[in-house]
C-alpha cells in the first residue's frame, strides 16, 4: 500500500493533549466524587471533550481508571545527593507537592471510604503510586545504612512508615505544615536512625 493510502487509513494524529485532559479529569472526578461519582459521561463533561473521545481512548470505566492511576505514578523522583537528609527531605517535598497538585488526599479517601466495595481501586493506587513511592524512601534509607550514615539496625520498612505516613497524619489532624515542614520530619525522624 502506498504512503498515501496509509496516511489517509490512519486519520489524523491523535491529540495528546485531550488524553491529559481527561486523565486529570478523572483525577478530580475521583478525588471529588469518588467512585461512585465517576462516569465516562461526568470525565468527558468536566475534561471538555466529547464521550466518543473518551471512548475511543478508553473502552471502559476500569480501563479509564487503570490509565489515571499509571498517570499519577511518581514520575518525578528527585535527583539523589548522597546525603540521606537532603534526599529524604526532597522526597517529601515532592509527595507532598503531588499529593495538593493532584487532590491525592481526596482521592485516598475516597478510596478508603469506598474501600467495601472498591477494594480493587486501593489495590491499584497501592500498585501505581504508594508503593513506588515507598520504594524510593527506601532506596534512600538503605543508602544511608550502605555509607554509614544511619544504623545497621534500622527497619528501613517501618522507618519508610515514619516519614511518609507524617503527611498523612499532619493532613488529617490539620497541623500547620509550613515551608520548613518537610525538614523538620527528616530531622525528627533522623535523630533516632543516626549511625
Amino acid at each position: 500500500m502506498s504512503g498515501e493510502g496509509q496516511r489517509a487509513r490512519r486519520g489524523r494524529a491523535r491529540d495528546h493533549s485531550k488524553d491529559q485532559a481527561v486523565l486529570e479529569a478523572t483525577i478530580k472526578v475521583l478525588a471529588s466524587e469518588g467512585l461512585a461519582g465517576l462516569s465516562m459521561d461526568r470525565v468527558a463533561a468536566v475534561s471538555g471533550v466529547s464521550k466518543v473521545t473518551v471512548y475511543t481512548r478508553w473502552a471502559s470505566k476500569n480501563a479509564l481508571i487503570g490509565a489515571a492511576l499509571a498517570y499519577l505514578q511518581v514520575d518525578h523522583v528527585p535527583k539523589g545527593t548522597g546525603r540521606v537528609r537532603d534526599d529524604l527531605v526532597a522526597h517529601l517535598r515532592a509527595m507532598r507537592q503531588q499529593y495538593y497538585e493532584s487532590g491525592g488526599m481526596a482521592l485516598l479517601g475516597n478510596c478508603l471510604a469506598d474501600e467495601p466495595s472498591s477494594g480493587e481501586l486501593l489495590a491499584r493506587i497501592r500498585e501505581s503510586t504508594l508503593l513506588p513511592r515507598r520504594a524510593h524512601f527506601a532506596e534512600v534509607l538503605r543508602a544511608g545504612v550502605e555509607r554509614g550514615e544511619l544504623r545497621t539496625d534500622i527497619d528501613v520498612e517501618r522507618a519508610t512508615s515514619l516519614v511518609v505516613g507524617s503527611l498523612y497524619a499532619d493532613h488529617v489532624a490539620g497541623r500547620p505544615m509550613g515551608p520548613d515542614w518537610e525538614e523538620s520530619v527528616v530531622d525528627d525522624l533522623l535523630r533516632g536512625l543516626r549511625a
